[in-house]
């Protein structure tokens, strides 16, 4: 069943109704499954094809437009009707003869009945040939780049969408202390992953884990300074730092947490790290509120991190949600105003030649200020 309630669905096309009559938008091709997913509830995992929800700006409810055996997965998971789940035929699909956009074209032109028509143009699946054919069958002569405007109704979010963050919190949490606690001398890495993995799926006894988006994070190293790696081949040794970043999710809406977890006695630079990266973040979450900036929240980070004399280039922080999608930093050149409500990863990684440390947890903005979604230790975590 959908993951939230019919009038809340609605809600959100309401607005998003709301943002396409402002900028004169009659309909709007969302091509983002993360998108499709906000606004009709769909999740078919099926983003490597051809797909979209069509909005109208004189109908209540999108349509959704897939290949026809995806049509199977929006009855369990759309609050939308069988009637309003187009298809289009599987002899489309990987031909070197065919195009899906040429049917997609077709059903647009029948429930679109204007020119003026707004496309996500940065969606993956929408490359410089995609477009090609979608424009060789569809008038974009007045097409309007609609990146962004499901993404920035997703910035606050709904006391339903709190509670799956919250959630996922908790899972979080586990999972962090599970991977931490299969760091050993000879265990390998892939069976710390391994833990990671199972917890984020377990989830707890309340509620369980969803699907996640990319396998966690987790550099092995003497040090680990790379940023995105994954688990080797290798078993552990003493002397090793684990990076550890992943997300859990519920619902497709992910709760982030990184730590870095030492086996043996860390040396002094990585405990000077660790030091930055907590008075960093500490600085982030106590200027997080609402009317502040997301500059404001930097330089707060900065003028708590510089004067430990580490260099960190990256930003300190980003929005997130529905699929682990950020379209807010915490950089000195974003100034968007920060709301009640909304939910940030705070993270302060550092990846420098010679050493590497990570933290972050994922927070909530209050009318107070920030509150985080994890209870885990801020301390310095060694294995010995």
């Amino acid at each position: 069943m959908p993951a939230f309630t019919q009038p809340e669905y609605r809600e959100r096309n309401i607005r998003l109704r709301q943002q396409m009559a402002e900028r004169g938008i009659d309909a709007l091709l969302v091509l983002n499954e993360s998108n499709m997913n906000y606004l009709t509830g769909y999740e078919g995992y099926s983003d490597y094809v051809p797909q979209l929800a069509l909005v109208c700006q004189d109908e209540e409810d999108p349509w959704l437009i897939l290949r026809e055996i995806d049509t199977l997965n929006a009855t369990p998971t759309s609050y939308l009707p069988e009637s309003r789940v187009l298809s289009y035929p599987e002899k489309y699909i990987g031909s070197g003869e065919r195009t899906p956009w040429e049917p997609i074209s077709g059903l647009v032109k029948k429930r679109a009945k204007s020119s003026r028509i707004g496309v996500e143009m940065g969606a993956k699946i929408l490359g410089i040939k995609s477009y090609a054919a979608l424009a060789n069958n569809l008038d974009l002569s007045k097409a309007v780049d609609a990146d962004g405007m499901v993404t920035t109704l997703q910035r606050v979010k709904s006391p339903a969408e709190l509670a799956y963050i919250e959630q996922a919190g908790k899972i979080a949490d586990k999972a962090m202390q599970a991977g931490r606690l299969e760091i050993a001398v000879g265990a390998r890495e892939c069976d710390v992953a391994a833990a990671v993995q199972s917890a984020l799926l377990k989830g707890t006894p309340e509620f369980p884990g969803g699907p996640c988006y990319g396998a966690p994070t987790m550099p092995v190293g003497s040090p680990a300074n790379a940023p995105h790696l994954k688990w080797s081949d290798a078993s552990y040794k003493m002397g090793c730092q684990t990076n550890f970043e992943f997300g859990a999710f519920r619902h497709r809406y992910a709760c982030a947490l990184a730590r870095t977890v030492f086996l043996g006695e860390p040396s002094a630079r990585a405990q000077h790290l660790h030091r930055a990266a907590v008075d960093g973040f500490l600085a982030e979450v106590d200027a997080i509120r609402p009317g502040a900036k997301c500059s404001d929240v930097s330089h707060a980070f900065k003028r708590a991190f510089e004067p430990y004399g580490v260099r960190k280039e990256s930003r300190s922080g980003y929005s997130i949600g529905i699929d682990w999608n950020a379209d807010l930093s915490f950089q000195p050149d974003d100034h968007t105003v920060i709301e009640a409500n909304m939910t940030f990863h705070v993270l302060v990684g550092i990846y420098e030649r010679e050493y590497g440390y990570i933290f972050s947890e994922t927070v909530r903005v209050t009318e107070n200020g920030a509150k985080s979604f994890s209870n885990m230790s801020r301390d310095l975590l060694v294995n010995y």
